[in-house]
């Protein structure tokens, strides 16, 4: 699967728009966004550069006089594909969202077995130091736990949130990635 629909909804786009603007055939898209067809790989950065000016206007319009614009905003396939994050991805949706949430905080949030919020990464320098500036969504088609390699291997559940505090959080994962979740609760 991909996260086409979810950036369809994050962009505020039509499938219509998006073929319109791309030169990509509804069909095409239809047949992709259901999973059914795979695209060229120049027919995926067609779309990763549509959504990524998308999700720029979308901070433009909302963050004008709030924050410093990113030097650049660029989706990655990987991320189109449903397979990580980049660092890059993480500025984009971070910039068209986080205006929008009147001080909460695009983030990742590192959970016990027990579903108790230990770590929060949630600035881009945080998510280079945590991730090496790229977070995998799905390997071999599933969700898998973050290991943290320097603090003997201890394996911590991962969701990514719309973060205010440690009690006050949203389990956005599954709006932002293509993943059947359960969600986790403040």
């Amino acid at each position: 699967m991909n996260n086409f629909r979810i950036l369809q909804q994050l962009s505020q786009q039509s499938i219509e728009q998006v073929g319109t603007a791309t030169g990509l055939q509804m069909s095409d898209l239809q047949a992709f966004a259901d999973g059914q067809k795979e695209l060229a790989v120049a027919d995926l950065e067609r779309l990763c550069l549509y959504f990524s000016h998308c999700l720029d206007q979308l901070g433009n319009a909302n963050q004008a006089n709030l924050s410093k614009h990113p030097i650049h905003i660029r989706l990655t396939t990987d991320y189109l594909l449903n397979l990580g994050i980049s660092l890059s991805d993480w500025i984009s949706l971070r910039w068209a969202l986080e205006v929008n949430w009147a001080g909460d905080q695009l983030a990742v949030g590192f959970f016990t077995a027990d579903q108790t919020l230990v770590k929060v990464v949630a600035n881009s320098a945080d998510f280079t130091k945590a991730f090496a500036g790229y977070l995998i969504l799905a390997l071999e088609g599933e969700f898998t736990p973050y290991i943290d390699e320097i603090h003997d291997n201890v394996h911590y559940d991962w969701r990514i949130l719309r973060y205010r505090s440690q009690a006050d959080f949203q389990d956005i994962t599954n709006e932002l990635a293509n993943t059947p979740l359960k969600e986790i609760e403040a």
